[in-house]
């Protein structure tokens, strides 16, 4: 299998359920969405990839920064077949997170110590009516699920997301976070205030780099 790759650095989670943790990213090429408040547009195309990797290539070069964590990103890393990667990854013990946008359907198997962060994209986003409802039933209490928002419209799906999750079993980690710029933290922590089972979060590394930094 061959990964077309746009990144590969290793730096703290910024977000989710590993935030500050230290972790080898891999970004890969394409996406098939276009959210309005995107800030990887230098991923959204297969063309933005810089170097190519089959799956051994890309376990080697990942082991080179000794960390036992990787986050696999995109673009939408779940455009590529992610499983003969992700067999090399869990047999050498390490632990993966993929982050998808919800628009592309999730393994029915889970291979390792792998999990999801799933991203549903809120109204602001312009993609809602993309979102693949049926990947619910698929996720665990060891995945995540983020909502970006950046109106108290966005609540509302927010709202009914929850529900639906609570409705069809499963349990994963809820966390909210604004678009940077466009809502007020505290109007999150206000509405956060009203649940049980959201946590309130920033792009860490946003606060520590310049927002646009790339490799960080």
């Amino acid at each position: 299998m061959k990964y077309n790759v746009v990144e590969i650095f290793k730096s703290i989670e910024g977000e989710g359920k590993r935030t500050g943790y230290p972790s080898v990213f891999v970004r890969l090429a394409g996406c098939n969405l276009r959210c309005s408040y995107c800030d990887t547009a230098y991923a959204q195309q297969a063309s933005d990839a810089v170097e190519c990797f089959n799956e051994q290539e890309l376990v080697d070069k990942i082991s080179e920064y000794n960390c036992s964590r990787v986050t696999i990103t995109g673009g939408e890393p779940l455009l590529h077949d992610l499983r003969p990667l992700l067999n090399l990854l869990c047999a050498a013990d390490y632990e993966v997170n993929i982050e998808t946008n919800g628009a592309v359907p999730l393994y029915p198997q889970r291979i390792g110590k792998t999990f999801y962060t799933l991203d549903y994209k809120c109204g602001t986003s312009g993609e809602s009516k993309k979102m693949l409802m049926s990947n619910y039933y698929l996720l665990n209490r060891n995945d995540v699920v983020k909502f970006v928002v950046g109106s108290k419209k966005d609540f509302k799906d927010v709202d009914r997301v929850i529900a639906y999750c609570k409705k069809v079993g499963c349990k994963p980690k809820f966390y909210i976070s604004p678009i940077w710029g466009a809502i007020e933290l505290a109007e999150l922590v206000e509405y956060a205030k009203q649940k049980d089972d959201l946590c309130v979060q920033v792009q860490l590394h946003k606060i520590i780099w310049d927002k646009d930094k790339r490799g960080v």
